[in-house]
């Protein structure tokens, strides 16, 4: 390769950027693209992310190695270089920490699957008044865009995302069951109570047939029991539409209370506490 030896730092420099343009012309025009049908033929959206992810980064390496190279054919030494790119890069580490953090628990996120575009999710950790139960709009490298129940887009980032517990009612596409609690007075004849409260939730139009049974809870509400006296009782039924879950229960609690109300079950109610002065 003598004609190499007798060319110019810049003459190699044209070379080196037309060589580049190429190796981009061939990777974006024909490994990307078949990537890309492949991954578009298949059900899992996993290749799909891959393809996207590397579609947004090969260039910036590419560009890093050509800027390397030209630095070399000019007689720049690069390993100074080199060292101090890599002490600037965990500066830029510690300070984008968690920057880092969700993209990384992004690939995490793509890779596992525990949640899709499309599922409808409840995720506990994180979610408060906005955002505990949506839908999957957007699986993004540093946030997940989740759709509420009030149409609010929630924005969560991956790093706090996969320290979460999330709950996919998407993955499975059979029926779920819902739990209703409510009180009774001790006084009650609780299984004339728990039969009507179950033909309450029986008669409800989106209650999956023969799915409804009411159980005795607990003797008082372990969540607050020092609130309301009376006997915890527990309607359990499956609904076929995840989606209309909050709509249906609230359904079924007023035919509970409607019934209860016929029937004259008294429903708990707060203890009074009355002192003589």
């Amino acid at each position: 390769m003598e004609w190499i030896k007798s060319l110019t730092p810049w003459q190699l420099t044209g070379i080196m950027c037309v060589l580049a343009f190429v190796v981009h012309l061939f990777f974006s025009r024909l490994v990307l693209r078949g990537m890309k049908k492949v991954a578009s033929s298949t059900e899992n959206d996993l290749d799909d992310r891959l393809v996207h992810f590397i579609q947004r980064f090969y260039l910036l390496v590419l560009l890093f190695v050509l800027f390397l190279v030209i630095l070399r054919i000019h007689g720049v030494e690069i390993t100074p270089f080199l060292a101090s790119a890599g002490i600037a890069g965990i500066a830029i580490g510690m300070a984008a920490k968690e920057t880092l953090a969700d993209i990384l628990a992004g690939i995490f996120l793509i890779a596992d699957r525990p949640i899709r575009v499309g599922d409808r999710v409840k995720i506990d950790s994180i979610g408060k008044h906005w955002g505990a139960w949506g839908d999957v709009v957007d699986l993004g490298l540093r946030r997940t865009r989740i759709k509420n129940t009030d149409g609010v887009i929630a924005n969560y980032p991956n790093g706090l995302l996969a320290n979460s517990v999330i709950t996919n009612f998407s993955f499975e596409d059979g029926p779920i069951r819902v739990r209703v609690r409510f009180q009774v007075n001790y006084n009650v004849d609780l299984k004339n109570a728990c039969e009507v409260a179950r033909k309450a939730i029986q008669e409800c139009p989106e209650v999956l047939p023969d799915t409804a049974e009411v159980i005795v809870r607990s003797l008082w509400d372990e969540g607050g029991g020092h609130m309301l006296s009376g006997i915890l009782l527990e309607g359990r039924y499956r609904i076929d539409d995840v989606r209309r879950r909050s709509k249906i229960r609230s359904v079924v609690l007023t035919a509970i209370t409607e019934a209860c109300q016929a029937e004259d079950i008294a429903l708990a109610s707060p203890r009074v506490r009355v002192e003589a002065v």
